[in-house]
């Protein structure tokens, strides 16, 4: 069995809107809804983790499309403790993606490369090759030019095996840690991260000029 969090608590104050962007609509679809119906026909099980303010109202757009295979639970403060939450509510399934509600332009093409991915090696995550040079600074000065050539940009849809990601959760909650998406926690707990190729179209939504014109 295949299990999806789709992460959806987040306030997205960079986006400038009143209304949490996951939750606007985007060609009539909420965000958050067209990530989620990518899903639909590759996942058994779905948990959605929103802020406590929109639970019912995600509840009410999701029941009858997935007739019992999804559940709404409200986040945390950090997207760390949102996506936790939504791995406890989960049932044993062999693997596990999570994704980001405001990536709605996810493709199955590349869902069926990561879950290729996880079910071969237990941890995988797609990455974008980075096309211009990047330079690490201190203040105002270049500390050094890094090999771009070794670099990747993360995204997501991300797949674990359900065990690794239960102790990888553990252990970043034992020593206090908090990382900004669920590879750097299995990586912390000695645990290889395959990449497969990402898609330049599965853009993260942060600021309006992200889709000009759309939401």
């Amino acid at each position: 069995m295949i299990g999806l969090i789709l992460a959806a608590a987040g306030a997205g104050s960079r986006f400038g809107s009143a209304v949490p962007k996951q939750f606007l609509p985007l060609d009539g679809v909420p965000v958050y809804l067209r990530s989620l119906e990518t899903f639909s026909p590759l996942v058994d099980r779905a948990v959605v983790v929103v802020p406590s303010a929109w639970k019912d109202r995600v509840i009410c757009e999701t029941r009858d499309r997935w007739q019992g295979r999804i559940d709404v639970e409200t986040g945390g403060e950090q997207r760390q403790e949102s996506v936790r939450r939504g791995l406890l509510f989960l049932p044993p399934v062999e693997l596990v993606l999570i994704h980001d509600a405001a990536r709605p332009f996810v493709t199955t093409d590349l869902i069926r490369r990561v879950l290729d991915e996880s079910r071969r090696s237990g941890a995988c995550i797609p990455g974008l090759p980075v096309s211009q040079t990047v330079k690490e600074v201190a203040g105002s000065i270049i500390v050094r030019t890094l090999d771009r050539t070794r670099l990747v940009l993360a995204q997501t849809p991300q797949g674990f095996r359900r065990e690794i990601l239960i102790e990888a959760f553990r252990k970043a909650e034992e020593d206090g840690f908090c990382g900004t998406d669920e590879s750097i926690l299995v990586e912390r707990i000695g645990i290889p991260v395959s990449v497969v190729e990402g898609e330049p179209g599965n853009l993260k939504i942060t600021f309006r000029h992200d889709v000009p014109g759309q939401l």
